[in-house]
């Protein structure tokens, strides 16, 4: 096996987990509802939303690259049309602000993260994030994180104009690396896009997969390793 020369980690559901930012996701898509005259209980129209989003990711998969606003409007238009309420750009916006403000309130890091940051950081390792994200929700989120100074490069998908699993965006990755896909071990949290992409593009793949209750299930493509905690990717240099 040749030598690891890169670790590379998705962010969003890797770094973090999703689930520390849903209240605040919950608050803020119920405050926009009752901004648009909706009087559903909170928990329909958290629904709906989540209904919504399944549909529009679907509907977006498979493009090579699209942004993640659109992705997440097209969401909220589609939980609004759900209780045959209309949008209203100020009120989006609003939104947009207030869910971001939210975030400050409650993002945390997973477990081990910057401890296991710090330790490829000493070992010369070059340590990345290549994320389906948007270039100014990337810089707001690692704002928050306090991390920055962890990682010698950030692809985001709109930087690459590329969105996991398509290649381009794993291509940039290992050319700010410099050095061979066979080289560089690629963290994520999704099968769909992290392990796929990364498998396609010859690297390392590692599942995160952080439920206890379960394995992964044992559908093509597979990880090349599976950990259930951050600190444990120290164990496959």
């Amino acid at each position: 096996m040749a030598a690891t020369r890169a670790v590379l980690f998705d962010f969003g559901g890797t770094l973090y987990d999703y689930a520390t930012l849903q209240t605040a996701e919950c608050e803020s898509l119920v405050e926009l509802a009752r901004w648009a005259g909706v009087e559903a209980e909170p928990a329909a129209i958290v629904l709906a939303h989540r209904e919504a989003l399944r549909r529009v990711f679907r509907a977006y998969l498979p493009r090579r690259f699209y942004l993640h606003r659109d992705l997440f409007r097209d969401a909220v238009l589609g939980m609004l049309e759900h209780f045959g309420a209309k949008p209203d750009p100020v009120h989006l916006e609003r939104y947009r602000t207030a869910q971001w403000q939210r975030h400050a309130r409650d993002f945390t890091l997973r477990e081990g993260v910057v401890d296991t940051l710090g330790v490829l950081r000493a070992s010369g390792l070059h340590v990345g994030i290549v994320s389906n994200i948007d270039e100014d929700q990337l810089v707001h989120l690692l704002q928050l994180a306090r991390i920055r100074s962890y990682f010698d490069s950030l692809i985001s998908s709109e930087q690459a104009q590329s969105c996991k699993p398509d290649a381009a965006i794993f291509v940039a990755a290992l050319e700010h690396a410099c050095c061979q896909a066979h080289e560089a071990l690629f963290v994520g949290d999704t099968i769909a896009q992290d392990i796929v992409g990364a498998n396609r593009a010859g690297m390392r793949s590692v599942l995160l997969w952080h439920r206890d209750d379960r394995d992964p299930p044992p559908t093509e493509p597979r990880p090349h390793h599976v950990i259930r905690r951050i600190p444990e990717v120290l164990g496959l240099l």
